[in-house]
């Protein structure tokens, strides 16, 4: 009599495969390279939006203070620099009628104007320049004019005047001009002139 003798295999269905270690250190690996270059990204923008913001801040600065000096200079009476230099002050006093004045003073990359009235200080203004800015008030007695010459002005966004020296590298200066007052010379010319008869 023969024994046949018959193995039962149990199988089982539905089973998943594993994943192999390479296989996770692979999708590490990817995901830390996206994860740096996002990061890079971010920073980038970032950096980007912070630069083009403090430019904008300091045009709008810079041009409220363009308009403040120029009608500040054009109505003065009589201008004073400090220790009597006109052509490269840290300080400018403006002297308008009615006992008001006006002091531009430079400080590193800041500008400050004051205005007094009747020996009392009534506003103070506070205006500020790109880092490395060199600032100085001069006047030029031929033209009647006076102004604010401005070195390295890079971050304005505006176009400037270049000045190129033998031993440095070329520099950006900006200046802002405006005519001393009441131009006397103009108005002798127009008493000159005859007038035209009105009909």
């Amino acid at each position: 009599m023969q024994r046949f003798i018959v193995s039962s295999m149990k199988t089982h269905h539905g089973s998943t495969p594993g994943i192999s270690l390479v296989e996770v250190v692979v999708a590490m690996g990817i995901a830390t390279v996206l994860m740096g270059i996002s990061m890079t990204i971010i920073n980038t923008v970032m950096r980007t939006e912070r630069e083009t913001s403090k430019a904008t801040w300091l045009g709008s600065s810079f041009y409220r203070f363009s308009r403040l000096i120029r009608s500040d200079i054009h109505a003065a009476d009589s201008l004073d620099f400090l220790d009597g230099d006109a052509r490269n002050s840290p300080e400018l006093t403006i002297k308008k009628a009615g006992n008001e004045v006006v002091k531009y003073h430079v400080k590193g990359s800041r500008i400050f104007r004051f205005v007094i009235r009747k020996d009392q200080q009534v506003h103070q203004d506070t205006f500020y320049l790109p880092e490395g800015s060199q600032a100085y008030f001069f006047q030029r007695k031929r033209s009647n004019q006076a102004g604010i010459s401005i070195d390295q002005a890079r971050q304005f966004n505006i176009p400037v005047q270049k000045e190129v020296n033998k031993n440095e590298a070329s520099t950006r200066e900006l200046s802002i001009i405006s005519i001393i007052g009441h131009d006397h010379r103009l108005a002798s010319i127009r008493k000159k002139q005859p007038e035209e008869e009105t009909k």
